[in-house]
């Protein structure tokens, strides 16, 4: 459970540090409008990688109580936390594609 409940911080920790870059570079490109835009759909992100795990947990309750001796729950706990690395990668992948967005629309003249 604790490594779940990390990745959820380090989940929204590193998204709205993906946002504010994101909207920087628009900035710096003169493209603030589509920056801003960028940077709520990185917070989107950052909120679905920062809430799902946490969901997980709560409607999970075998995952609370896990032996390590059940099998069975030792698997959904392994899952729980592979789910939860990939969620929180998920903001850096929307600010990637902001990204390549901001690139190809160029700065303003």
């Amino acid at each position: 459970m604790n490594t779940t409940l990390s990745l959820g911080s380090l989940a929204v920790s590193s998204g709205i540090l993906a946002a504010g870059l994101i909207f920087a570079y628009g900035v710096w490109l003169g493209r603030r409008d589509t920056g801003w835009r960028a940077a709520q759909g990185v917070l989107g992100a950052v909120v679905l990688g920062g809430v799902l795990p946490f969901l997980l947990i709560q409607f999970a309750p075998a995952l609370l109580n896990y032996d390590s001796r059940n099998l069975t729950s030792l698997f959904l706990l392994t899952i729980v936390n592979i789910v939860g690395v990939l969620v929180a990668f998920l903001p850096w992948l929307v600010a990637g594609n902001w990204l390549e967005i901001l690139r190809r629309e160029g700065p303003t003249t």
